[in-house]
């Protein structure tokens, strides 16, 4: 038994170079772990969204732990794109969703245009 809870990483970027970089970091992953990867492209502005999808493992299991890791990881990857003045070409968060609930459980995304929440 165990509990069922999704975490997924959604990226969108319009930089080619960071999207080129993220890819030769998923090619590292081992096999299994890169079909949870998905690279789309915009309609227009050239954007690409980079979605790491949930692993379909519960909580307290083996690869749960691997799962999260991996997630820790790129993560990380995303973060090291950051500027100096600390923007980002960038926009991701890190969803969870299932028994626990749902809840954004970390981004870069600030509201840069009223203090009023973006959906309630």
């Amino acid at each position: 038994m165990g509990i069922e809870n999704n975490e997924a990483i959604i990226a969108t970027t319009w930089n080619k170079e960071v999207a080129e970089k993220t890819r030769e970091w998923i090619r590292e992953l081992p096999t299994a772990w890169q079909q949870l990867f998905a690279i789309i492209p915009s309609i227009v502005n050239h954007k690409q969204t980079i979605i790491f999808a949930p692993d379909g493992s519960k909580k307290g299991w083996d690869i749960a732990e691997q799962g999260q890791r991996f997630r820790n990881e790129f993560f990380d990857l995303l973060k090291s794109f950051d500027y100096d003045d600390g923007s980002s070409p960038l926009d991701f968060i890190e969803v969870g969703y299932g028994e626990f609930g749902q809840k954004v459980l970390r981004g870069n995304c600030k509201n840069c245009y009223s203090d009023a929440d973006y959906a309630e």
